[in-house]
């Protein structure tokens, strides 16, 4: 097998890629409804769902600041409508430790990246989540010394499937974009959106029958079932 050069450059997703967003979440939102409405508790999920799909696509869109979108985010799932922006804010960092207590790695994450340091290659991370949530979660997961930088979508003012900030994080990086590849977990914002701008991509669907071998897909470069199989599939690029 051969190995790329160090030149070469991985971009990763972080949620649902190198940590469990979906187990987090729901033991976070578990709590916060415990502590501000436990007569919902039984539609905490529902409620918390339904006001991120209201409110985190306009943040994504640069339509929303990332205060006002945590703000209106606990209104809507607590059903407060009335309270203050100081007290949705404590709600929301009670959340946030919450969620930060509950952030673990999957089992495939830190020996992935230490195989891929070994092998001589950069990364980096590439979010669409807020800035203070992901530097948050990468510090309290322990993937701070793996990576040259973090770059989320409030700092780039672009998210993902936006090819702005592929092309950021290239810039960055210093290199083109044939000399990039994005890991992640979504088809349309990772693996479509970063061949769209240039890149190469390697799709992660955790849930897939694939259990032993990966495969090159038309538009995707290869997708895969494991973090375990990104060193093979990348040294064919």
């Amino acid at each position: 097998m051969t190995h790329p050069t160090p030149a070469s450059m991985l971009f990763f997703d972080l949620d649902d890629t190198l940590v469990d967003d979906t187990v987090a979440t729901e033991a976070a939102v578990i709590a916060l409804f415990k502590h501000y409405q436990p007569e919902q508790l039984s539609d905490a999920l529902s409620h918390w769902k339904r006001a991120l799909k209201l409110y985190y696509p306009a943040f994504l869109q640069g339509k929303l600041p990332a205060a006002e979108m945590r703000q209106a985010r606990i209104r809507e799932a607590l059903q407060l409508p009335t309270i203050s922006s100081e007290r949705a804010e404590q709600a929301f960092e009670y959340f946030m430790q919450q969620y930060i207590a509950a952030t673990q790695l999957y089992p495939d994450t830190l020996v992935c990246l230490e195989e891929l340091l070994q092998h001589g290659w950069r990364l980096a991370l590439v979010s669409n989540g807020p800035e203070d949530m992901q530097q948050r979660k990468v510090k309290a997961a322990g993937l701070q010394p793996y990576f040259e930088f973090v770059l989320t979508a409030e700092v780039a003012g672009a998210a993902k499937p936006d090819a702005a900030i592929f092309e950021q994080a290239l810039a960055r990086a210093k290199l083109n974009a044939n000399a990039g590849c994005y890991v992640g977990d979504n088809l349309t914002n990772d693996a479509k959106g970063a061949v769209a701008a240039g890149l190469s991509s390697v799709w992660l669907q955790r849930q897939s029958t694939i259990s032993h071998e990966f495969q090159p897909l038309a538009g995707v470069t290869w997708k895969i079932s494991s973090l375990a199989q990104l060193t093979q599939c990348i040294s064919l690029r």
